[in-house]
């Protein structure tokens, strides 16, 4: 039985200039709309990039789904119970049922209750509760701009190799 070995460092270029350039995008591009350090987007952009469009699009599905349940149970949880330890931990809990339970969620579920306690933590600040709503909404739109960047920069490199391989 011969084994082929995938070597993990042959994408090592395209996975550079697309984290580069599209960090370059977001933190550019989402600046000049208002929104002074998108680091959420940059993230995203991380965790969504491949330069396979099937693991592309899972991972971008992946990030959407837990970012947005994690946010959805952060804020229903501000809301009912307040910025407290306690409301964050009740926060988590339900944030981990969420994914355990859900059929077919994403194998990355630990996102989910990530989200949950970053942006509770951020409530901690004491900004308020309209803020923090406001906070978690802006969060999740960074989110998918950054997955978006990433899931396009995917449909751009599959086409210029594309070109390549056919001498277009």
């Amino acid at each position: 039985m011969e084994l082929h070995f995938i070597n993990p460092r042959k994408n090592a270029l395209v996975y550079l200039i697309k984290i580069l350039s599209g960090s370059l995008i977001l933190w550019y591009g989402l600046r000049a709309f208002g929104l002074p350090e998108p680091y959420w987007a940059m993230i995203s952009l991380i965790i969504v990039t491949e330069p396979d469009m099937t693991i592309a699009k899972a991972n971008f599905r992946a990030r959407l789904i837990n970012t947005i349940s994690g946010a959805i149970i952060a804020c229903l949880c501000l809301v009912i119970f307040g910025a407290t330890f306690l409301s964050m931990l009740i926060a988590l809990t339900s944030a981990v049922l969420v994914a355990m339970l859900w059929q077919n969620y994403p194998s990355n579920w630990r996102l989910g209750p990530a989200t949950v306690v970053i942006l509770m933590s951020a409530a901690f600040a004491g900004g308020g509760l309209h803020e923090e709503l406001h906070l978690a909404l802006l969060r999740v739109s960074e989110v998918i701009a950054g997955s978006t960047v990433a899931l396009l920069q995917t449909v751009v490199y599959i086409g210029f190799v594309n070109r390549l391989r056919h001498g277009d």
